[in-house]
């Protein structure tokens, strides 16, 4: 388990902040990926400080375990960048809990689809994530039922863990594989893994192949080619998230949360036809 103060100057930094510290806590690729990020953009706006525990698993005695040094530290209220298992803790944590608003995740899944079957692919391949992941899910049941409704075949899903090791991988599986002509990544990362596999196997994109990822992480305009992906706006979410918070914190009725939009950014991965 690692501490990460978000606050200006760490600690102390921390406490020094106008309207208190808030406690996240992140597991496994969440802890660096967009929507920590957007979360910290927003509580800098509104003079928050942000300690982040980091935890390595998504266990209930793990995340109590998280929950207890964040009250040590002084926080008065606490984000579950994983929120699925905030049910089954906030009744025993004693101090309020939220779990990070999201964007439109389905939505998001099913413009990148329709995107790549509006390209003439007979199909997509997906590179999903983590099977117990609710955002993964909700990508995967996008892209699944987007092919259905449009009467496509449904390829096995080849799965990772939001890295980009672990799309590198899939992307040596799916090199070999007959007819992968387009692929929906469930993140950037995963993707660039995969464009360098493809890349190490002769498949060139966007001439032999389309692929589109999602979250428009900072570096998506610099990959090789740059990516179509899915942007969030991970900044509206986090403000969303932090005024449910203040709201619990304060005792009363938190406002209506709307599911932040989506927006696909097409680049030159997905901007050629296939032979070009």
């Amino acid at each position: 388990m690692s501490v990460d103060d978000a606050g200006p100057a760490g600690p102390l930094g921390a406490r020094m902040r106008g309207r208190g510290t808030l406690g996240v806590i992140a597991t496994g690729a969440s802890a660096s990926g967009p929507v920590l990020h957007g979360l910290r953009a927003a509580a800098r706006e509104q003079d928050y400080a942000l300690s982040v525990f980091s935890v390595s698993g998504q266990s209930g005695p793990a995340v109590l375990a998280a929950v207890a040094g964040l009250r040590l530290q002084g926080v008065t209220g606490i984000v579950m960048l994983d929120g699925h298992l905030l049910a089954e803790l906030a009744p025993v944590t004693g101090i309020p809990l939220v779990p990070a608003a999201s964007t439109d995740q389905y939505a998001g899944a099913r413009r990148a689809t329709e995107h790549l079957l509006e390209l003439g692919h007979p199909t997509v391949w997906h590179l999903g994530g983590p099977e117990d992941g609710p955002a993964a899910r909700t990508r995967e049941r996008g892209w699944r039922e987007t092919l259905e409704r449009h009467g496509a075949e449904v390829p096995p899903v080849v799965r990772g863990d939001w890295s980009a090791r672990s799309g590198y991988r899939a992307g040596q599986s799916l090199a070999v594989e007959s007819g992968v002509g387009a692929v929906f990544s469930a993140n950037d990362h995963m993707a660039l893994g995969l464009l360098a596999a493809f890349a190490e196997a002769g498949m060139r994109v966007p001439r032999d192949a389309h692929v589109v990822g999602f979250d428009d992480v900072p570096e998506a305009a610099y990959f090789a080619p740059p990516l179509t992906t899915v942007r969030q706006d991970f900044v509206a979410a986090g403000r969303q998230t932090l005024a449910t918070l203040a709201a619990r914190i304060d005792g009363i009725p938190a406002p209506a949360r709307d599911t932040a939009e989506v927006e696909l950014v097409v680049r030159e991965s997905s901007r050629c036809l296939r032979g070009s």
